[in-house]
């Protein structure tokens, strides 16, 4: 009996040596960017990311908001329903917010020791910690990412609990160095590794004609680009282009990381729900689907000329273009009514119920149809975040 149960605890010693540890793993990390505001960047993100946290419960889903106004953070914490969301954002700016993030980082990456500052620590301090995923005897000269981001939910009930948020809009950002941002970067994906659990990264960056220095940081940390843009051939040539050149050039200096995974063909009108040349969900009018050809081929002949600035491999020859462009373009339909009242009540369409919406500045009818047709679009759209890199055979 003896010599059995020594063997027994010989062969437990061994399964705890060999047994993996409990690390985190960062199952991606998406920049929406774009040189064009208005091209539903934030709104996509917003779906997307509430949608994906509720598909993945046992991912932490952490949503970083880097623009100046903040308008993706006033979705998640209420939407513009009786200004609820600017306030809740303004209620936690001097607590919590992208700009103490980033500042955090930039004190840990200067190796710089002792607490943060005493008006960031303190406040932090007096916002509850239901609210804020914090543990005061954690952290120090370590950036904790749970320490300086939010819990949504308890904000927005409609919003996923895993759902964690850095916000934006909360003042003047500050101003960084070159070398500043690669440290700031490297300082967040180390955190990211080194927390609990999995983790996905989903940050939010301005719309401007030029790489902003939070959206130097965002492309620094993330691995894949999102772009989102309606169906205009001047946008493209003129915005899209001159961003995808950027971004190519901070890759060539070894600035970023992130490659373009997807692009999203944003507002598109609907002829039919049924499968297309250009959609597995949709049918645009003949014209849109001319269009949407075209812009598809323009991205497959820029991925051809700069090859390393795709998560997606190059197409070798033209007549890879159609396959390329069906793994790295997507038709985003129009959300009409119902975006309106998803913005307005800062409800994403996977926590939406048909029938009338009411309380707001007016009553909004929700048809099963439009809902369930919305809810399969962005579900597209989150399920592709996880798609593994495309290559011809």
């Amino acid at each position: 009996m003896d010599r059995r149960r020594a063997r027994i605890f010989a062969l437990a010693g061994l399964l705890l040596l060999v047994a993996p540890c409990a690390r985190a793993v960062l199952v991606s990390s998406h920049v929406f960017s774009n040189h064009k505001g208005g091209c539903g960047k934030t709104t996509i993100l917003f779906h997307v990311a509430c949608k994906y946290a509720m598909d993945h419960p046992n991912e932490k889903v952490l949503v970083i908001d880097t623009t100046l106004r903040g308008d993706l953070s006033e979705l998640l914490l209420g939407g513009d329903k009786g200004a609820v969301g600017k306030q809740g954002v303004s209620s936690v700016a001097t607590m919590c917010s992208t700009t103490q993030l980033l500042g955090k980082a930039a004190s840990v990456s200067s190796a710089e020791s002792g607490p943060e500052p005493g008006r960031v620590s303190s406040f932090l301090g007096l916002l509850p910690a239901r609210v804020l995923k914090r543990d005061a005897g954690a952290g120090g000269g370590k950036l904790v990412l749970e320490e300086q981001v939010l819990e949504a939910h308890r904000f927005n009930e409609a919003i996923p609990e895993n759902l964690l948020l850095a916000p934006g809009g909360s003042g003047p950002q500050t101003k960084y160095a070159d070398q500043q941002i690669a440290a700031i970067a490297a300082t967040l994906r180390k955190a990211l590794e080194e927390s609990d659990g999995k983790w996905k990264l989903l940050v939010d960056t301005d719309g401007d004609q030029g790489f902003s220095d939070y959206t130097k940081i965002a492309h620094a940390v993330c691995d894949r680009c999102i772009i989102p843009l309606k169906t205009n051939v001047n946008d493209f040539s003129n915005r899209c282009i001159p961003m995808l050149e950027e971004l190519c050039q901070s890759r060539l200096r070894g600035e970023a990381r992130s490659r373009v995974q997807m692009i999203v063909w944003n507002e598109i009108d609907i002829y039919k729900n049924a499968p297309s040349s250009v959609s597995g969900l949709i049918t645009p009018p003949k014209a849109t689907q001319g269009v949407i050809n075209m812009l598809n081929t323009l991205v497959a002949e820029v991925a051809a000329t700069y090859p390393d600035l795709f998560y997606n491999a190059a197409p070798d020859e033209r007549a890879d273009f159609p396959a390329f462009a069906s793994a790295t373009t997507m038709c985003m339909r129009t959300f009409g009514i119902t975006g309106l009242a998803a913005a307005e009540h800062g409800l994403p369409f996977c926590s939406m119920t048909p029938g009338t919406l009411t309380k707001g500045r007016m009553d909004y009818d929700i048809t099963a149809d439009h809902l369930r047709a919305l809810c399969a679009n962005i579900a597209e759209a989150s399920d592709r975040l996880n798609d593994p890199a495309w290559g011809p055979v």
